[in-house]
């Protein structure tokens, strides 16, 4: 009998958390811009710096917090042009059924500035009509516990809003 109450048990848990994820699914990410730039640091084979950025989230559920962001911009030949994380002690509050402007400094690293110079001054909207994607990943946090979310190959014109 309490074999079989433990495998209710566990049963009815896994149940509980695998609808806990999906919620997640639902949490939009969009209209993400880039204020300023500091500590720029770059060569012909390397390029870091520290963006000053905001990113609009769309949140249908509960409130939650939100850290270890990270993400890889892919150029439309399949190739990485460079990557994008917060630093671990970041964490930002999102509202409950809200939209929330996040505010972050994100590290950037890019891994071929020579093709990213190549498009010009206006790289940003060169990339987000080229065909770019965007790999992403994000912790979610409900109840203190911390659930991942990962997207691939987002179009990079769907989760970027240039300046106006």
């Amino acid at each position: 009998m309490r074999t079989s109450l433990k495998r209710i048990l566990l049963l009815a848990c896994t149940a509980v958390m695998l609808c806990s994820c999906a919620d997640f699914s639902k949490i939009v990410f969009s209209d993400f811009q880039v204020s300023s730039i500091d500590s720029l640091k770059y060569s012909l084979t390397d390029m870091s710096a520290i963006a000053n950025t905001s990113l609009k989230v769309d949140n249908p559920y509960f409130a939650m917090t939100l850290k270890n962001f990270e993400a890889e911009v892919i150029t439309p030949d399949g190739d990485a042009l460079g990557n994008v994380w917060m630093d671990e002690n970041v964490l930002l509050e999102v509202a409950a059924k809200d939209q929330t402007l996040l505010e972050a400094p994100l590290r950037v690293h890019v891994k071929n500035p020579i093709k990213l110079l190549a498009m010009g001054s206006d790289a940003l909207g060169t990339m987000l009509e080229g065909g770019y994607l965007l790999n992403y990943s994000v912790e979610v946090s409900k109840g203190g516990r911390f659930h991942k979310i990962v997207q691939k190959n987002v179009p990079l014109e769907s989760f970027i809003k240039p300046e106006e």
